[in-house]
């Protein structure tokens, strides 16, 4: 045996946790609303309301699917959830009715 050769020392992990392989990028959770934001402001980007000098605010506060797409009301309705669920973590426990 090499003399040379010690054991490598693994650094401490709480139990139940995986080491992290350095090989592969560390994933980052993804418990922040950045995706669905910056979907929601190039969706309301190409609307009709924007391209037309209006407001980011007015086109925003639309709700008519002519002047800003369905799409973008959904990715606004989508995005707001998601802020909601955010700030209250028990809704994971609540059963029920998701919308009230």
């Amino acid at each position: 045996p090499d003399a040379d050769a010690e054991p490598k020392k693994e650094p401490w992990l709480p139990p139940g946790s995986y080491a992290i392989d350095p090989a592969k990028p560390h994933r980052k959770a993804s418990n922040s609303c950045t995706r669905i934001r910056e979907d929601m402001l190039q969706c309301y980007q190409g609307t009709r309301c924007y391209k037309e000098g209006a407001s980011f605010e007015e086109c925003l506060n639309s709700n008519d699917p002519e002047y800003v797409t369905q799409d973008c009301i959904w990715l606004r309705k989508g995005y707001a959830q998601c802020r909601r669920d955010l700030m209250n973590r028990h809704r994971i426990w609540q059963r029920g009715n998701r919308s009230a």
